[in-house]
């Protein structure tokens, strides 16, 4: 009788119930391979946690079936202490999380000049790791072919699909705020690559801060909670002495001609986004971050609060408004194109159409008839990244009101 033998029962039972997509109970999981209960509540728990997961009362199995039987020995063969996924998505899984935590170190170090740089590069490697894990767990082919067939070779390996490919498979043809916010992060890597713009960073860190939130949230939903990066984290620490000065020093230089490239691409690519994922935590994160005044000075471990702003009430948003003056003076007030303005105007009154739109800005005089780069009003107003006009709110609120 060979040693493996139970191990081996066991491959053919998860394999049997992940094809199936069946659950499966402890109590089966010992009469198929002649273990105790206990025994299998153990293998589950510290050596196949990458691939058993619990299913309210039963358990159901994802990657099994993608691993060779001599795979599925090595991991199950591992010490009960050692908890490390040797196979090729622990691998990947292990240098996503390590490249987002370089990402953080990179951006939260006081001595690193270029933050949002080193940020972007590093966290576009973990996303990429994370993705193969992925779609190593489910059995997709994530590396480039040849016309017959055979796979695509640098340097004598295969060459796996880049970031962008990945978000394909991955979304398909769904937009969500977590695909925009990454797609931008890599088109931002790619006007910012051969430019020196460390101002930038201030201005982006809500953009950051929701692509490492969306990352772990990915993680965790892929693979399981202990795969959690929050405890290998903190928050970063302030010199609030010197913040306001740096920060409005950085605001007039973001503003300077050399960030002209990066801001028409911000700008264009915000305008492009739906509302509802243009405000969504998940694209970029807008929170306050203020003193927590603990009673008890024995619970306040951590004398801080982050408060989302889409919770507060008006009397509270309105309190913090001095806190968030200088992040609200880069938002543009040209936020949308002609069919957006007609779309809005349409919800109030249905006849409305482009061609009353057309009227209504000739009649105002809202912009010229003829492109001018320089013209910028309360209603509309040239964009250079979207090489067109977008009209503000006042605009919208003025139609609504005037055919009413």
């Amino acid at each position: 009788m060979s040693r493996y033998d139970k191990v081996d029962s066991a491959y053919k039972f998860l394999k049997g119930k992940e094809v199936s997509q069946d659950s499966f109970s402890l109590d089966e999981l010992a009469k198929a391979t002649g273990w105790e209960t206990g025994t299998c509540k153990t293998y589950v728990s510290k050596r196949w946690f990458q691939y058993v997961h619990k299913d309210q009362k039963d358990f159901k199995v994802s990657g099994v079936a993608y691993l060779s039987k001599k795979e599925f020995r090595a991991i199950h063969s591992q010490k009960l202490t050692q908890l490390e996924d040797q196979s090729e998505q622990g691998k990947l899984i292990k240098k996503a999380k390590e490249f987002a935590l370089l990402a953080v170190s990179t951006y939260n170090n006081p001595f690193t000049h270029f933050k949002t740089h080193g940020f972007i590069v590093d966290l576009v490697i973990a996303y990429t790791a994370l993705f193969h894990a992925i779609f190593e767990k489910r059995g997709i082919e994530y590396f480039y072919k040849k016309k017959d067939g055979t796979p695509k070779l640098i340097d004598g390996q295969k060459k796996a699909w880049e970031l962008t490919a990945c978000i394909k498979e991955y979304w398909g043809s769904i937009n969500t705020a977590e695909k925009a916010n990454l797609e931008l992060l890599i088109g931002l890597r790619n006007k910012i690559e051969h430019r020196s713009l460390p101002e930038l960073d201030l201005m982006v860190a809500g953009y950051c801060q929701s692509s490492l939130s969306n990352f772990e949230e990915i993680l965790i939903n892929e693979f399981g909670d202990n795969h959690s990066l929050m405890a290998n984290l903190a928050i970063a620490m302030q010199l609030t002495r010197t913040a306001t000065a740096a920060q409005e020093d950085a605001l007039k230089k973001f503003q300077a001609g050399n960030y002209k490239v990066v801001r028409d691409y911000i700008e264009q690519y915000n305008h492009a986004l739906p509302d509802d994922i243009a405000k969504s935590q998940k694209y970029r994160l807008n929170v306050y971050l203020i003193p927590n005044i603990e009673k008890n000075k024995n619970k306040a471990d951590l004398a801080v609060t982050f408060v989302k702003a889409e919770d507060l009430t008006a009397d509270e948003l309105a309190a913090y408004e001095q806190g968030i003056a200088l992040i609200k003076g880069l938002e543009s007030p040209y936020k949308y194109r002609p069919g957006q303005v007609v779309e809005q105007v349409k919800k109030v009154h249905p006849n409305f159409n482009m061609t009353r739109h057309t009227d209504a800005w000739k009649k105002h005089k809202a912009r010229p008839a003829r492109p001018k780069k320089e013209h910028k009003n309360e209603y509309c107003g040239y964009v250079s990244g979207f090489d067109g006009y977008l009209y503000s709110q006042k605009w919208v609120d003025l139609l609504i009101a005037e055919i009413k």
